[in-house]
């Protein structure tokens, strides 16, 4: 973490860590590496008993655009694909006995809108675009499925992840996905109030109800829906999907 080739920053500051996605030249997309850079910075800010709360947030102007496309058309199996590694970072955020809030400044797509889900907290400023954009590649987002449940309704759910269209933060403040849509450039006085608010609160109370609100075996069902996107970027139909995103064609089957 913090080096010069690190794709996140981490820092901790006043009882908070701020945890950045730091590649805004691969839009924030989720490789292995900076999953499992996260998730080292996840560990850290939990041993550290300063830390009262944790920030995600990101540099450039899209918060997560999701698994990196590349990566993912290179794996062979399913422990070199990101959304393998994503499941356990998912598990990480809802496990974690410390509040986890996520800023997006930008938009998020596919597994970026999974880490927004398992946030306690999701902060969305309103011009970011978002959606669950998977069912255009051929492939299932079922690795997110588990923490996007918990917020959506399943006609919402099912209607989002079939059609892959895209809405903006208001629409998914409406719906329950996330927690504040605010206006462009509010996201940092938000992000001050939401922060001052956990700090106020009662540490062993807080991890308490983490775990009261806690889904139950949740990180096992994470890792099932990983395998289950798994087969779907191993498909044919998923791996033209993926191929046609990098080549900037349309995919086989659009007419």
């Amino acid at each position: 973490m913090n080096g010069n080739d690190a794709l996140i920053k981490y820092w901790p500051a006043r009882n908070v860590a701020s945890i950045t996605l730091d590649a805004p030249n691969r839009r924030n997309a989720l490789s292995t590496r900076m999953i499992a850079e996260l998730r080292e910075a996840l560990a850290t800010a939990l041993a550290d008993n300063d830390v009262r709360a944790i920030v995600i947030d990101h540099t450039g102007p899209v918060f997560c655009a999701g698994a990196d496309l590349k990566e993912s058309a290179a794996a062979t199996s399913l422990e070199k694909l990101p959304a393998a590694h994503l499941a356990e970072l998912l598990a990480d955020i809802c496990e974690s006995p410390k509040p986890v809030v996520a800023v997006a400044k930008g938009g998020a797509k596919g597994g970026g809108l999974g880490l927004l889900a398992a946030a306690d907290i999701a902060i969305v400023e309103g011009d970011a675009g978002m959606a669950f954009s998977e069912v255009r590649l051929g492939v299932v987002p079922a690795v997110i499925g588990p923490v996007v449940a918990r917020h959506l309704t399943p006609a919402q759910m099912r209607t989002l992840f079939l059609t892959g269209e895209a809405f903006g933060a208001y629409d998914a403040h409406r719906w329950g996905l996330i927690t504040h849509a605010v206006v462009t450039g509010a996201a940092d006085e938000w992000q001050a109030k939401t922060v001052g608010a956990l700090v106020a609160g009662g540490p062993a109370a807080q991890a308490g109800i983490k775990v009261l609100t806690a889904t139950p075996d949740l990180r096992q069902e994470l890792r099932d829906a990983a395998a289950v996107t798994a087969e779907y970027f191993f498909s044919e139909e998923g791996r033209e999907g993926v191929r046609s995103f990098i080549e900037k064609r349309s995919p086989s089957w659009v007419g």
